[in-house]
């Protein structure tokens, strides 16, 4: 009678358990609580598993420079450029035109932080960098003279820079560079310098002489209806140019001395809404000309030179922030260069 009332009383024991414990537990509520250490191995898994995504996120951040690559791009318009393109409305007096030279230099290229700081790019050495200074050329075919633009395709074309950065965990705001030569290699002998300033070389269009410089810029047109000049009757020309470049320079470069400029003419350039991998820098050749009158020149060699005293310069610098000596109001911030992201 004894061993059944015991095996009566086992049985109303496992059942009271199948009524008030989860039917998991069963299997275990000899050995362990229901969630005693079943529960603790998950949350100790959970916790690993936790603590392993947060060492994969830190250590995607890099304390090392990282490979960067900003693309280039000019249009004008909505035409990009290119040695085929035909360019409409151009200027005041909606001005036809083709490429003639479509070249510029940049160096000093930073991205800046969201706090402001600069984070410097070191340019890779390349055929077309050196010494962080790169040479954007969007021809995609060479000629000279009355030719230009339409020889055999242009070997060094190149379109963006490439280097390395220290990001770390910085978020990234813009890109800044200065358009142009830094003054440290300007005024040296050209036949000497590294590519891309070299001459003969790809500087080869892109050089005034040893005390002047370089042509920062080489954006220059074939305009399609011939340019007036309203003081000389006799006087036409069909080609239009923007030389950007230093100017007022005096000293002996050719000694080996000292020069300096009175206007260094270096555009520095901040943009906005830069995003790393995705943005693209871009030159609109309508935006830059888009005050200025390219069927008429006022003096000297058609379009912008740089020279102080050149009417043309007044607008083409303003485009780009830049000041100068024929401006009747200080200019304000450049119109011709925007990001454009995927």
């Amino acid at each position: 009678m004894g061993k059944v009332m015991e095996k009566i009383n086992s049985a109303n024991i496992f059942k009271s358990l199948a009524i008030k414990l989860p039917l998991a537990c069963i299997a275990g509520a000899l050995l362990t609580a229901c969630g005693g250490s079943s529960s603790g191995s998950s949350t100790s898994n959970s916790s690993s598993s936790s603590s392993s995504s947060v060492s994969s996120s830190s250590s995607s951040v890099s304390n090392e420079p990282v490979a960067i690559t900003i693309p280039f791009s000019a249009v004008s318009g909505s035409t990009d450029i290119n040695c085929a393109a035909t360019l409409e409305g151009l200027g005041t007096v909606s001005t036809r035109a083709t490429i003639a030279d479509f070249r510029f230099y940049v160096h000093n290229l930073r991205l800046v932080t969201s706090t402001g700081e600069e984070l410097p790019i070191t340019l890779d050495e390349t055929g077309v960098q050196a010494d962080n200074i790169a040479l954007l050329d969007f021809r995609d075919k060479l000629g000279t003279g009355a030719t230009a633009c339409q020889g055999d395709a242009n070997p060094t074309m190149n379109k963006q820079v490439v280097g390395k950065v220290l990001i770390g965990n910085n978020t990234i705001a813009s890109v800044r560079f200065v358009l142009g030569v830094p003054a440290t290699h300007n005024h040296a002998d050209q036949t000497l310098a590294k590519e891309p300033l070299k001459t003969p070389g790809l500087s080869s269009g892109m050089h005034w002489g040893w005390n002047v410089g370089y042509k920062f810029t080489g954006l220059d047109v074939f305009t399609a209806v011939p340019i007036t000049r309203p003081s000389d009757a006799n006087w036409t020309n069909s080609r239009w140019n923007i030389h950007l470049g230093s100017t007022g320079c005096t000293g002996d470069a050719v000694s080996g001395g000292a020069v300096t400029c009175t206007a260094g003419n270096r555009a520095e350039i901040t943009l906005t809404n830069f995003v790393v991998g995705e943005s693209t820098i871009q030159l609109d050749y309508a935006k830059l000309v888009e005050h200025s009158n390219m069927g008429e020149d006022g003096g000297g060699p058609a379009g912008c030179m740089s020279g102080a005293t050149d009417p043309e310069c007044a607008t083409i610098f303003a485009s780009l922030g830049l000041a100068h000596a024929t401006q009747t109001t200080a200019p304000s911030a450049q119109t011709a260069f925007s990001i454009v992201n995927k």
